[in-house]
This record gives C-alpha cells, structure tokens and sequence, in this order.
C-alpha cells in the first residue's frame, strides 16, 4: 500500500537526518503506523458490513419469497372463500325465483279455472232464465174437441224448450249425432227466440264439425255470430270457426279468428286455446303491430 512505501521511505532516510529530524520521523512513522492500522480496520469493519448488509438483503429475499407464496396461498384461499359465499346465496335467489315462478304459474292456472267456472255459472243462470220462461209460457189453446192439436210451426204437445234440449245435448254427448241434430234444429224452429237457441246453434256447428263435415259446419258458425250476437257462445263459436277453417285450409283466416278472440278476451279460456292454436302454427301470439301509411 501507499503508506507502507512512505513508511519504508521514512525508515531508509532516517540514519541522515539530524536528531531533531530523526525525532520527527520516528513520530511521523507512528502516526504512519497508526493509520494503517486504522485503515486496516475500517476496511475489516466495512468487510463486516457489507457481508451483514448481504445477509440482510438475503433475508429480505428469502421473506419476501415466503410473502408471495402465502400470498398466494391466500389469495386463492379467499377466491374459494368468495366463490362459496357468492355461490350459497345465488343458489338460494335461484331456488326461490323458481318457486315464485312455480307458485305464479299455479295462480295463474286456478284463475283461469276459476273464470271457467263462472262463465259456467252464467251458462247455467242463462239456462234457467230460459226455463223459468218457458215454464211460464201459456199453453196452446184447445180444439173444438176438447184435445190439443199440435200446431204446423210449434212443438208437438208436451215437449218444452227445456227438455228438448236436454235430450239433444245429452244425445250429443252420448255421440247420437244424428239424433242429436234433428232435436237441435227441432229447438231453433220451435224456440228460435230464447236465449238457448244460441248454443242450440254452436251445438249444431260442432256435431258437423266432428261429422267432418266442414263445409256445412263453417255456416253454421258463422250464424252463431251473425244471428245471435253477443252470446255466451260467441268466443266459442270463434275458436270453433277458426279450426274448421284450418281443416277447409284457410290458415289465413284461421289466423285471423284465433287473434280476434284474444283481442276481444284476452283471459278467457277461448283466448287461452286460441294461442294454442296459433302455437301449433309456428305462430306468435302477441298482436302484430300495424305499419303506418304515409
């Protein structure tokens, strides 16, 4: 080193100088010494240092190291975490929307059938109006001999309004159709006025219809709607146009029928078959919406 040379120099120089000289290089060369010691020593505790230094900077690697991984560990342990605390309360929404739906769907079910009813109920209250009236009707005047004599355009003695339909709805369910026509247009020609002769019609129209006899079940319908308007029939009669078109290939008009019972009720039980129909078509049972002319 540099203060080693200067030292030697000093050591070399040392017999020439005089005493006072040789005083102070002796002096020199101590504080020579003393430095080199010192130098010696600060480089040892800077070695000492940086090594301490080192094994810090290791250490603060090493515990970062373990840092990212529990880290790592943590953050997917917090995922599972979330995902199950998302997942339970999601399922349950899921669990409860389906019951709604499910309780919603059954309302909707009962009220339709509650409304089936009632209209039923009004059937059954048209039908005894139409009883109480035929009951009160007088009886036809009698012949000069004592016996009553049928008229040529009234029933025959005997026969009411309410048992001559009974007999030809109850021959038409019991598929008498054949028996069951006759009686019906018996009813029209005879109690054409009442307020049953509507039905009486509808039920006219669909014995030809189930016949399969389309071409005359499609007039009869349409009388149903022409001859008595605003019966308890008329979305029936309808519904019962439409199909009978379909059979005679008129899907067009079909159509038409179908929308205009969905229109007119829409949650009657004739509207609720109507979608059905157009369902069957391929077709959408929300009205279409008209473009504008300009």
């Amino acid at each position: 080193m540099r203060i080693t040379a200067i030292a030697s120099v000093l050591v070399l120089a040392l017999p020439f100088a005089s005493f006072a000289q040789k005083k102070e290089i002796v002096e020199l060369g101590r504080d020579l010494a003393l430095l080199q010691e010192e130098v010696r020593t600060n480089a040892k505790s800077q070695s000492d240092r940086l090594s301490n230094i080192e094994a810090t900077l290791k250490a603060i690697q090493d515990q970062l190291a373990g840092n990212s991984r529990a880290l790592t560990v943590l953050d997917s342990g917090l995922k599972d975490r979330l995902e199950k605390q998302m997942n339970g309360p999601l399922s349950g929404v899921s669990g409860k929307v389906d019951s709604l739906a499910n309780d919603f769907g059954y309302i909707r079910e009962t009220v339709a059938e509650i409304n089936t009813r009632i209209g039923k109920l009004d059937q059954r209250m048209v039908d005894l109006e139409n009883t109480i009236k035929t009951m009160q009707a007088p009886p036809p005047p009698p012949s000069a001999g004592g016996a009553v004599a049928p008229s040529s355009s009234g029933p025959p003695p005997g026969v009411s309004a309410q048992s001559l339909y009974q007999d030809a709805f109850r021959d038409k369910t019991g598929g008498n159709y054949d028996l069951a026509l006759k009686e019906f247009n018996d009813y029209l020609a005879w109690f054409g006025d009442t307020d049953f002769a509507s039905s009486a019609q509808f039920h006219i129209g669909e014995i030809l219809y189930n016949q399969k006899k389309f071409d005359e079940a499609l007039p009869a319908f349409d009388k149903v709607l022409v001859a008595y308007t605003k019966n308890a029939k008329t979305n029936d009669a309808h519904l019962m146009k439409g199909r009978t078109l379909l059979r005679l290939g008129s899907r067009s008009d079909a159509e038409k029928e179908f929308r205009a019972i969905i229109t007119a009720n829409p949650n009657s039980d004739a509207a609720t078959r109507a979608r059905a129909e157009l369902k069957d078509l391929g077709l959408s049972s929300t009205p279409r919406s008209s473009t504008r002319k300009k």
